[in-house]
């Protein structure tokens, strides 16, 4: 056989190869991990699943769609008052930037001591203030369905939402 035989058969035999790994990991990701046999092939594709973000806790028909975790924070300027800002508020959910925006606050409210710094970095937009904390806040909504919206209600009115505080830090000058 020539090398381009070798070549081509190589190729078709590595390309199959990936073929089966992807199917298999698509099998096992929707899977709950309840028998030994699904948590040893989690061990084996955990990272594949990972790095491709393909490990979402999904039903495989019926996706658990998780309600909006929007990111507000709080600056205390030196007279002790507080202003409140929504950096989301200006974003639009089709663009880029807003993906990326949420990428980083998801990193953010999971690990507030490891971007900490970036966050109370934001205090430098807002110098007129005078700011001397900067704390942040988890806002999830919850419970609202189709039929308060019928009522006139909002997702972000307070009976749908819980406030929590993540973490606050001092504004570097």
């Amino acid at each position: 056989m020539t090398a381009k035989v070798w070549r081509e058969r190589v190729t078709y035999t590595a390309m199959s190869l990936f073929v089966a790994w992807h199917t298999l990991a698509m099998v096992v990701a929707p899977a709950p991990s309840t028998s030994d046999l699904i948590k040893g092939l989690r061990i084996v594709l955990d990272p594949y699943l990972h790095f491709f973000k393909l490990d979402d806790e999904w039903g495989f028909f019926a996706p658990d769609v998780a309600s909006g975790i929007i990111l507000r924070y709080v600056i205390k300027d030196d007279a002790g008052n507080l202003h409140r800002f929504d950096p989301q508020a200006g974003l639009k959910w089709f663009h880029p930037s807003s993906i990326w925006f949420h990428d980083w606050y998801r990193a953010l409210l999971e690990n507030p001591d490891d971007f900490g710094e970036q966050f109370a970095a934001w205090c430098r937009e807002h110098a007129e203030l005078h700011p001397v904390t900067i704390t942040l806040f988890e806002v999830d909504q919850q419970n609202y369905s189709p039929l308060d919206r019928l009522r006139g209600k909002r997702p972000l009115d307070p009976e749908f939402v819980k406030v929590a505080s993540v973490k606050s830090f001092e504004c570097p000058h």
